[in-house]
């Protein structure tokens, strides 16, 4: 019965020293890469022109609402210089029209900002997803075995930065002429 034990446990033993020899063999061959996901669509020229864009509808939007409010402010001033001299009905009317217009403008306020914001989000989800795939694709013909987020890894040797050549790619792809990047 003891032999048995004994040669359970060698048989075992030795299993485990070959499992190790191979676990090890194969970490050998590992290969990781990091891409930043942020970085490269900050840097893509989509991602910048996105940016812009929404940079530009804020703006317009910002002028929009002032002009607006500068108009509502001077029609408030003036109706209560004609408070006591136009006839009650028409200035009552005259006040609905300016509580209209004022809930038409903070509508406005409250609404613009997030429909901007949302328009750019389906870009940027956009623009991400295809440079995952991008990612993807250079992690496949670099031999990488996986390639990670940056921002999900506290430290990763510069030299396995993938971003660059991730983010000339899809410049590439997109059609954007942009400098070749400086290594």
């Amino acid at each position: 019965m003891s032999k048995k034990i004994i040669a359970v446990v060698a048989g075992l033993f030795f299993l485990c020293l070959t499992s190790l020899g191979i676990a090890q063999q194969q970490v050998k061959s590992l290969k990781v890469g990091s891409v930043d996901i942020q970085k490269a669509l900050n840097t893509c020229e989509a991602g910048k022109a996105a940016a812009a864009k929404l940079n530009r509808a804020l703006e317009d939007a910002k002028k929009k609402y002032e002009t607006q409010g500068q108009a509502l402010q001077k029609e408030q001033e003036t109706l209560e210089r004609q408070s006591s001299v136009l006839d009650e009905q028409v200035f009552k009317d005259k006040v609905r029209d300016f509580q209209a217009k004022a809930r038409d403008w903070d509508r406005f306020r409250k609404d613009i900002e997030p429909d901007i914001r949302q328009q750019h989000n389906e870009i940027v989800d956009k623009i991400s997803k295809e440079l995952i795939g991008i990612t993807e694709q250079v992690g496949k013909e670099g031999g990488f075995t996986f390639v990670l987020e940056r921002s999900l890894v506290p430290y990763i040797d510069p030299t396995l930065d993938i971003t660059d050549e991730v983010i000339r790619r899809y410049n590439q792809k997109s059609g954007a002429k942009t400098a070749p990047a400086a290594k």
